[in-house]
């Protein structure tokens, strides 16, 4: 029996083939020992995490965009600057560190990979990201309010009584969202302005 008759029938076995798919991932973590992975966080997490990472020594990246909110100065109506997570829920850690350390921090719910394999991302296009980073995204009223604002999304309340609630956008019609307010010890399905909403 040759090499490749003997490669052939150890392919066949099941055993071989686990044990083989085990080897290529261990191969493609440790080649990506100098390369960016994308980790998933708790919602809201994104710069609590990215500050305890990089305080233990972690090299991270958190992407952000810079969006503007409105609030009430000196009984003035203002738009100030706030940055945001440009991907929601997601920051970028860049190895040598140890998985099972990584994932034990408090808010860290998951990395972004294939088949349980965490998958490497290049550095040029963290360094895409990099450049993108920090930039300025159109107020909401110079577009489509349907496209800033989602069904599904979290959204904050910056007008009225309720200025500081978080809430969840359940449908969108024309300039009104409905939400689910806290009103009177129950939560109640009401209509507010698109303009009094900023994404979360």
């Amino acid at each position: 029996m040759n090499y490749d008759d003997i490669l052939e029938a150890l392919e066949s076995r099941p055993k071989y083939r686990a044990e083989e798919q085990r080897r290529r991932r261990k191969a493609i973590v440790e080649e990506g020992d100098r390369r960016w992975f994308a980790i998933r966080v708790a919602p809201q997490r994104e710069f609590t995490v990215e500050a305890m990472l990089r305080t233990q020594g972690f090299e991270v990246f958190l992407p952000t965009e810079v969006k503007f909110r409105k609030t009430i100065k000196k009984g003035r109506r203002v738009s100030i600057p706030v940055s945001y997570a440009m991907f929601v829920r997601y920051l970028f850690v860049r190895k040598p560190f140890s998985w099972l350390h990584l994932m034990a921090e408090r808010h860290i719910t998951g990395v972004v990979g294939f088949e349980g394999v965490p998958a490497p991302i290049e550095d040029a296009e963290i360094e895409r990201l990099r450049g993108e980073s920090g930039g300025a995204v159109p107020h909401r009223h110079s577009v489509n309010p349907h496209r800033a604002l989602r069904t599904g999304e979290l959204a904050e309340i910056c007008e009225g009584v309720f200025t500081g609630q978080i809430v969840k956008i359940e449908g969108l019609h024309g300039r009104k969202a409905k939400v689910f307010l806290n009103l009177f010890g129950g939560q109640k399905l009401v209509e507010i302005d698109i303009a009094a909403l900023d994404a979360a």
